[in-house]
Formats: C-alpha cells, sequence, structure tokens
C-alpha cells in the first residue's frame, strides 16, 4: 500500500486548500440561513405606499373619488408646492415625491365624453409606475360602471369594493413548508462549486504529482503492479469522495437545519444527487489531472470551470432566472443536471410519473457525464503514457 500511503501524505499536503473551500461553503450556509430566517417562510405580501402629491383643480365626483382612493393605498403629500413646472421638477429630483398628479378643471366631463387620459408627471422608476397602473385602473373601471348605467357614485362605490376584496390562498404541501424551498435545498445548490473545487485541490493536485515522468518512471520500476497503483489511486479517490458526501451531504446539513433535513421525505435523493455530483466533480478532476502538468496552475483551470459553470447552470444565478439559449447551451454541462434534480426535489414531496422519470434522467445524465469524463481521461493518458 505504498502508492496509498504516499496518496494520503499528500492529501494531507493540500489538506489546507480543502479547509478553505469547507469554510467558504459554511459561511455561505450560514449567511442563507440568516438570509432565510431560520427557514420561517416570510410574512404575507404587503403592498408599499409611493410618495404623490396632487393637485385636484376639477373638484367634480370623479376627481374627489380617485384622491380619496389614492389617499388609501398612497402617501399623499399634501404640504408640497407643486404650483409651477420648475417645483415640480425640483420635488421629483430629490425623490420628496415620485409622481405629481394635477388634475384639471372639469376632467370629469372631458374623459367620460371625450376619452381625454388623466396626465402624470412622474419620476423614471418602478413606483411611478405603479401610481400611472393604479390611477388608470381605478378611472378605466368607474368608465366601464358608468357607461352599464350607473352613476359615477355608485360606480365609485363598486370600484373601491371590488378592490378591497381579499382572496384567501392556502398552500397545501405535504411537508409542510408551504410552498417554500426548504434551507437544506438551498445549502444543496451551493454544493457544486465547493465539491469542484475541493475535489481539483485534493485529487487533481495528487494526480499531478503523480503524473510527473520521474515519479512515474520510478513507481514503474518499483515492485508493485501498475493495476495495483491504480487500485490504490482509486481508493484514494473514494476516501475523498467518501469524506466530501459524509462532510457535505449528511454533518453539515444535520447541523445546520436538522429538524427540517432529516424530516424531509426526499432525503434519500438528495443523498443520491450530492453522491453523483462528488462523482462527476471526482471525474472532471481526473480528466484536469491528465491535461494539466503542473500543479501551480490547477488554480486558474479550476476557477474558469468551477465560476464558469456555477453561474451559468444555476448556482449562484437561479435557473429561472436564465435565458433559454444559455439554458440549451448549459444543458451539455453536468451541473445544470443536478440544479435541475435539485430544484424537482425541493419542490415535491410525492412525484408523478412524468416528474420520476424527469428525477431519474437527471440522475442518468449525471452519471453518463461521469462515464465519458472518465473515459476522456484515460484516453487522454493512455496518450501520454506512451510519450513517457
Amino acid at each position: 500500500m505504498t502508492v496509498f500511503k504516499g496518496f494520503l501524505l499528500l492529501l494531507k499536503r493540500e489538506s489546507k486548500s480543502v479547509s478553505l473551500y469547507l469554510v467558504i461553503f459554511i459561511a455561505m450556509a450560514i449567511v442563507v440561513q440568516f438570509s432565510m430566517g431560520d427557514n420561517q417562510p416570510t410574512a404575507v405580501f404587503k403592498s408599499s405606499e409611493t410618495r404623490i402629491a396632487i393637485e385636484d383643480q376639477d373638484q367634480s365626483a370623479l376627481s374627489k373619488s380617485l384622491v380619496s382612493y389614492l389617499k388609501q393605498t398612497q402617501s399623499v403629500k399634501s404640504d408640497l408646492d407643486i404650483s409651477t413646472p420648475d417645483r415640480i421638477q425640483e420635488n421629483l429630483y430629490y425623490s420628496n415625491v415620485y409622481s405629481v398628479i394635477k388634475i384639471p378643471e372639469g376632467f370629469e366631463k372631458a374623459y367620460f365624453d371625450k376619452q381625454t387620459p388623466l396626465t402624470l408627471i412622474n419620476k423614471p422608476g418602478f413606483d411611478s409606475t405603479y401610481v400611472t397602473n393604479q390611477v388608470n385602473n381605478f378611472l378605466k373601471s368607474v368608465k366601464v360602471l358608468h357607461e352599464s348605467g350607473d352613476s359615477v357614485a355608485q360606480a365609485v362605490q363598486k370600484v373601491e369594493r371590488y378592490d378591497n376584496q381579499k382572496s384567501k390562498v392556502t398552500l397545501v404541501a405535504k411537508n409542510k413548508s408551504g410552498g417554500e424551498m426548504p434551507f437544506h435545498n438551498y445549502l444543496f445548490q451551493y454544493l457544486p462549486y465547493i465539491l469542484i473545487s475541493m475535489t481539483s485541490y485534493s485529487l487533481g493536485i495528487i494526480l499531478i504529482i503523480y503524473a510527473e515522468p520521474d515519479k512515474k518512471r520510478r513507481m514503474l520500476c518499483a515492485p508493485v503492479s501498475y493495476r495495483s497503483m491504480n487500485l490504490q489511486l482509486m481508493l484514494g479517490a473514494g476516501i475523498i469522495g467518501g469524506g466530501l458526501w459524509l462532510l457535505c451531504a449528511i454533518i453539515l446539513p444535520t447541523l445546520l437545519s436538522a429538524k427540517s433535513f432529516l424530516a424531509d421525505p426526499n432525503l434519500p435523493y438528495y443523498l443520491v444527487n450530492v453522491a453523483l455530483m462528488i462523482l462527476v466533480s471526482l471525474a472532471l478532476s481526473y480528466l484536469m489531472s491528465k491535461f494539466i502538468q503542473r500543479a501551480n496552475i490547477i488554480s486558474s483551470v479550476t476557477n474558469v470551470l468551477g465560476l464558469g459553470m456555477s453561474f451559468l447552470c444555476g448556482v449562484f444565478v437561479p435557473l429561472s432566472m436564465l435565458s433559454p439559449s444559455i439554458k440549451k447551451f448549459t444543458q451539455f454541462l453536468p451541473v445544470y443536471w443536478y440544479e435541475e434534480t435539485n430544484g424537482l426535489i425541493g419542490y415535491q414531496t410525492t412525484f408523478t410519473a412524468s416528474q420520476k422519470l424527469d428525477l431519474y434522467k437527471g440522475f442518468g445524465i449525471q452519471l453518463l457525464f461521469v462515464i465519458a469524463l472518465l473515459s476522456l481521461g484515460m484516453l487522454v493518458g493512455k496518450l501520454r503514457e506512451q510519450k513517457i
């Protein structure tokens, strides 16, 4: 077991680099946990008030009802001077208000007879757009009801009554998460970057050192068969993979979110998905070791591959936010299928036949990537050995 002992000595030497990424992972997990409020679902949606100013020169039933309606939902500033264009621009510039509404005299008659819209002076942004949409929706609703035979007062009363109606929505989830993604799912979302980095700085560097021509010739002269050397290296890779699986898939999630993690009915699927991602990371490190001949440049390659796939495949940026063209490209990368499967596991507690098919499809494609990466690595390694 000389090769295996040497493997462990080199692993110990690289433990500082591996520990650094482990600390990064733990820090990311703690940040996510705090941002999620310890996995407590967020409160009910609350609409925010936008600061606006109104000048009603019409004093009609429609204009008064509009002002009253806006006061219920927005923060109306009545102490601001909006008498001149310069004053309006000053208040908008300093964000005293985000929208100025000047209702001209005769607006009610013009709106119902000539369909003349109400002009708002807005500061560009979401706040003013929200106010504009609210005003337009109110006026259109009143107009439709008025044309149907209601008086302006009756139409306004109906619109306000409809607007005050609330819909009670109950999200049913068998994992009792209320439709929320569990905390440990976000934990697993960030794993690919950490796993790729940790395996590169452990297995990748060790294999590069063993593949150096002088060391390779010395090993071939030793009374150890080539098959035995490979088996001992595989055993070392298994130690790394098994240790990462226990640490990242079981120990850390249990310590950070034991209650929800251990009670999750999809726990076996999480463990399988992480195990496959670890195999992908080990296979990728093996392939890199066949292309890279110097251990000091593996850091650059790891950063390009790890960060690149993390940003493109949904680790740092959710897949739902990526464009369809990027998604089509990233389907050729293994991390995409890990994240796709992780998302499916996180939102489902019982799977339909098609969902189970998608789940096993994600597992299978990751396994195919492992086989492909190992095959390519062995091919490149064979070609390099012929030159030694």
